[in-house]
């Protein structure tokens, strides 16, 4: 028998390994995906790699076995995560949606919560500036001294980066969506008003998975328009910053749309982008529940439908819903 090697022994010998920090929190789940193990922790997501995946051949002893790297800086205990990622986990792991690769739409499920998590960055930081710019201006108000109207800095780049990331979002969906209905032509041009116009054309204008993605039409063709008012330059988006009244008040920066396919009234930024933001969540929750809903097998002579899970036995207090069967009493499958 040919002596193993030192490198050898080292790769085939077991062992601990810490998974990010402790400030992190515990881990909570750690899922399969394609030959990838994902790590969620209460407040981060990790990706682990044994040795061997990067280095085969064995040629790198100083290689740890197990080699971490942070995918997100969020994990269980974000109600982001539990409802986009946790949640898609939950339908599409462990169950059968032949011939569509449900397992595979996770992946893209993580780059998009990716998107979101640096899209929600992006808002959480103009939204603080502008809240200290106003409680600032308001503690020198009616004082008798010099002050300047106050004035968010690239005020127009950030709202084009803000945008841009709504944009990777729709595109991201779109890409989960072309998973489940591969022979539906979409593409990276493809719209939300074309997703709304295949799913009537398959369950009907009356389906509430129609009626959801009617309600999500409006919204992500505003946010489309905005998105492209700010990368040409079109006169139909204007961004104001703040402004001064004849009573020394401020009017807070504000954002219009004026387009002969959608309107949206001025709006504080610091209103709509918060709600935006959350629209946005609930449009992904109510996609990955319908997706899962529609295109899931039974099991034999089991069938599964979708239930609200009740609080006190979730597993996670963020993810709200699960496939539900009629098995025994009755079983959440979380």
């Amino acid at each position: 028998m040919e002596e193993k090697r030192p490198i050898d022994r080292k790769r085939e010998s077991g062992g601990m390994a810490d998974i990010g920090t402790a400030e992190e929190g515990k881990i909570v789940d750690m899922i399969n995906i394609k030959e990838r193990l994902i790590i969620v922790k209460q407040r981060a997501i990790y990706e682990s790699f044994t040795a061997d995946s990067i280095d085969p051949g064995r040629t790198n002893i100083d290689l740890p076995n197990l080699i971490h790297k942070l995918l997100v800086d969020q994990g269980a205990d974000s109600e982001l995560v539990g409802k986009t990622f946790l949640l898609a986990k939950t339908f599409f792991k462990g169950h059968s949606f032949k011939p569509v690769d449900a397992e595979a739409s996770l992946f893209t499920m993580l780059e998009l919560l990716k998107e979101l998590i640096v899209l929600e960055k992006e808002i959480n930081s103009y939204t603080q500036e502008e809240q200290k710019l106003t409680a600032d201006y308001e503690g020198k108000r009616g004082q008798k001294v010099s002050y300047a109207i106050p004035t968010v800095t690239n005020l127009e780049s950030r709202c084009k980066t803000i945008f841009q990331k709504t944009d990777h979002v729709e595109q991201f969906i779109i890409s989960i969506f072309k998973t489940f209905y591969p022979s539906e032509g979409l593409d990276k041009k493809s719209h939300f008003p074309r997703l709304h116009e295949i799913i009537k054309s398959k369950y009907g204008e009356k389906d509430m998975f129609t009626e959801n993605l009617n309600k999500a039409v409006y919204l992500m063709r505003v946010l489309r328009l905005i998105r492209n008012g700010l990368d040409h330059q079109l006169e139909s988006v204007v961004i104001m910053n703040f402004e001064l009244q004849a009573d020394s008040s401020v009017l807070s920066p504000t954002i219009t749309l004026n387009h002969k396919d959608a309107k949206m009234e001025r709006v504080s930024l610091c209103v709509f982008l918060p709600s935006m933001f959350k629209q946005l969540g609930s449009i992904i929750e109510g996609m990955i529940i319908f997706l899962a809903a529609k295109n899931v097998n039974p099991m034999g002579q089991m069938k599964f439908g979708v239930k609200q899970i009740p609080e006190a036995q979730r597993r996670n207090k963020f993810v709200r819903y699960c496939f539900w069967s009629s098995f025994g009493t009755g079983f959440y499958h979380q």
